[in-house]
């Protein structure tokens, strides 16, 4: 009995942290946000929009960018909201990017905001997405193969 709920235990776990399960995640937050955004409710859905803007999800970093800009959820501030708008318009959509350049336009301090963005970029963009994916990647498959045991303090 006890091999077989420890069992159901570990099936349980693995499922509801794979991908899948994550990918999962990520799509119920921004219709949450989506909701809390049009009952008015911006500080909820700012907060949702904001955690799936940090693990590269375009649209939420779009909409962090919109409320920065209308001061939704947050106070008004058009440096955060190009630098949002850097983010997003990674992607590779020509609106955003129009967008994104209108910002740029209003800022008064464009050094400020371009550094702002940068940032960002290094924190949240593609590349760095990807370095940490990699750096997750490798980490698992050194502990895998047993190269994370013993004195291999660096391992990642």
């Amino acid at each position: 009995m006890k091999i077989f709920v420890t069992a159901v235990v570990l099936i349980l776990f693995s499922v509801l942290h794979s991908p899948l399960a994550k990918a999962r995640d990520w799509k119920e937050d921004q219709s949450m946000a989506d909701q809390y955004y049009e009952q008015g409710k911006y500080s909820k859905a700012f907060g949702l929009y904001y955690r799936n803007a940090k693990i590269g999800v375009s649209q939420a970093q779009d909409m962090v960018s919109q409320m920065y800009e209308r001061g939704e959820g947050k106070k008004a501030d058009l440096e955060d909201a190009y630098a949002w708008a850097v983010l997003a318009a990674e992607r590779g959509s020509d609106t955003i990017a129009e967008r994104r350049d209108s910002l740029l336009e209003r800022v008064k301090d464009k050094e400020k905001a371009q550094k702002k963005a940068d940032k960002l970029l290094n924190k949240y963009g593609r590349a760095a997405l990807q370095r940490k994916a990699d750096s997750k990647a490798r980490l698992k498959a050194n502990t895998k193969s047993g190269g994370c045991t013993g004195s291999k303090l660096d391992c990642r």
